[in-house]
């Protein structure tokens, strides 16, 4: 078995590929499937069990992004058009015709992970599960292998090319190369939030909901619970046996493991903080339970390797346009307070109630978006350009996913599943070019990779 040395160390490889995908989430294994059916050599890493990321650890749903502004007008379909096919016929999403007119495409967490099982095993994805990223190994300025840990021990993964999906940076930040981390204030990233299931009560009609709406509100206003919205009874998922609730929020640092375990706790206390109160305050709900909570507090955002061009806030409100488009995006500058549990404040935006309370507002309000100042055009979308996803340090290195190069306000947008998924098929697809070529990512035929895209179904 070859080894490679890392601090004097010798540490087995265990595989060496064309393509290294670094995660398995939205922006991962559209990633490894792209490139492996593009002819390269892929392995896909990934920490857990399963792929999807935060749509299946993170129980996040809908998929966001798949559609131009306030339209049914299609800006994202490859992949994740294949994938919602799919999972439409195990019964589990909308038709894609159907999910169109929907603000996002719901799914059932438990089916997707089959489905991406199904479609890395059929493009001929080597996989390595429960495998988690720990360093990386260089051989001058590019990366010879990245140090991965999991039951089999410390080992190597050696490639040509890698792409770090991840969702932290954490392969360009182990590089070395240069990543930003959050807002230029004071780094501070968007709040994590997680979803929750609830079940044990008998359907409601909308006229108790609102009511149900206006008793969770008062709660919060009085403190005795604590979320950033009253929508416990919302269903974002496809199955409407139980809800889907996205109200939770905390603020801190997802690279930081104090800050994770901090949330972590304070989410699951939130969540039955609730369940106890309508156990024992709220008629029907004697016998509600928490069917589920997500695997692991959800990011929003942190690290963002330096790239060539840093997608911006503006280049969204304008619905910019580049020549080297790989992707498209449609969702909005929804910056989710980085203090967290905040409420009554949603969204960081000049109209904040906090107003000089809050110093980032203090120091930087003439600056900000109004709630009006943060959307694209009607009907339109922004490009994602391929200058995001290649660092300026690390010359055999792409991002995908929430890590490309983007300002706190740029990935505010591009943030979202379904843009993540575009992201990843073209960073896939653009991996296995440099391969093919002999070339570094940087150095591929712009135009060539943006005519494989669309053969392949995907919109630039």
């Amino acid at each position: 078995m070859r080894t490679i040395i890392e601090h004097s160390r010798e540490i087995p490889v265990v595989a060496e590929a064309d393509v290294a995908v670094c995660g398995g989430g939205p922006g991962g294994f559209p990633a490894a499937i792209a490139a492996a059916r593009h002819g390269a050599k892929t392995i896909l890493i990934e920490r857990y069990g399963f792929m999807g990321g935060l749509a299946t650890a993170g129980l996040v749903a809908p998929i966001l992004g798949h559609t131009a502004h306030e339209s049914n007008i299609p800006i994202v379909e490859g992949i994740l058009r294949e994938v919602t096919e799919r999972l439409h016929a195990l019964g589990c999403a909308p038709s894609w015709e159907e999910a169109l007119s929907e603000w996002g495409i719901r799914f059932d967490a438990e089916a997707l992970k089959v489905v991406i099982d199904e479609m890395c095993q059929e493009a001929g994805v080597e996989l390595l599960l429960h495998t988690l990223v720990t360093d990386v190994v260089k051989d001058g300025d590019s990366i010879a292998a990245v140090i991965v840990e999991n039951k089999s021990g410390r080992q190597a993964v050696a490639g040509k090319v890698f792409v770090d999906a991840t969702g932290d940076a954490d392969v360009a930040y182990r590089a070395g190369a240069p990543t930003t981390h959050g807002r230029a204030f004071d780094s501070r990233n968007q709040a994590m939030g997680s979803f929750f299931h609830l079940a044990g009560f008998e359907p409601l009609d909308q006229r108790r909901v609102q009511e149900l709406y206006k008793l969770i509100r008062h709660e919060m206003e009085k403190g005795r619970l604590h979320f950033y919205n009253k929508g416990f009874l919302n269903c974002n998922a496809y199955h409407t046996d139980h809800t889907s609730a996205n109200m939770t929020r905390a603020g801190g640092d997802p690279t930081l493991v104090t800050d994770l375990v901090r949330a972590e706790i304070s989410v699951r206390r939130n969540v039955w903080e609730l369940v106890r109160y309508l156990r024992a305050e709220v008629p029907g709900f004697e016998n509600c339970y928490v069917q589920q909570t997500s695997f692991q507090i959800g990011p929003r955002e942190s690290r963002q390797i330096v790239g060539l061009y840093a997608l911006t806030g503006d280049d969204i409100r304008n619905g910019a346009k580049f020549e080297d488009a790989i992707a498209r995006g449609s969702w909005w500058i929804d910056i989710h307070c980085p203090l967290g549990n905040t409420y009554p404040v949603h969204l960081c935006v000049a109209e904040c109630p906090e107003g000089a309370d809050c110093p980032y507002w203090a120091a930087e309000h003439e600056n900000m978006c109004s709630q009006r100042e943060l959307f694209p055009p009607k009907g339109d979308w922004y490009d994602i350009p391929y200058r995001c996803l290649l660092s300026v340090a690390i010359p055999n290195l792409l991002s995908s996913g929430r890590c490309i190069s983007a300002t706190h306000e740029g990935m505010a947008g591009a943030r979202v599943m379904g843009t993540c998924v575009a992201i990843g098929q073209a960073a896939g697809t653009a991996a296995a070019l440099a391969v093919a070529e002999g070339v570094s990512p940087a150095d591929i035929n712009i135009s060539q990779l943006r005519e494989l895209i669309r053969k392949d179904g995907q919109l630039v």
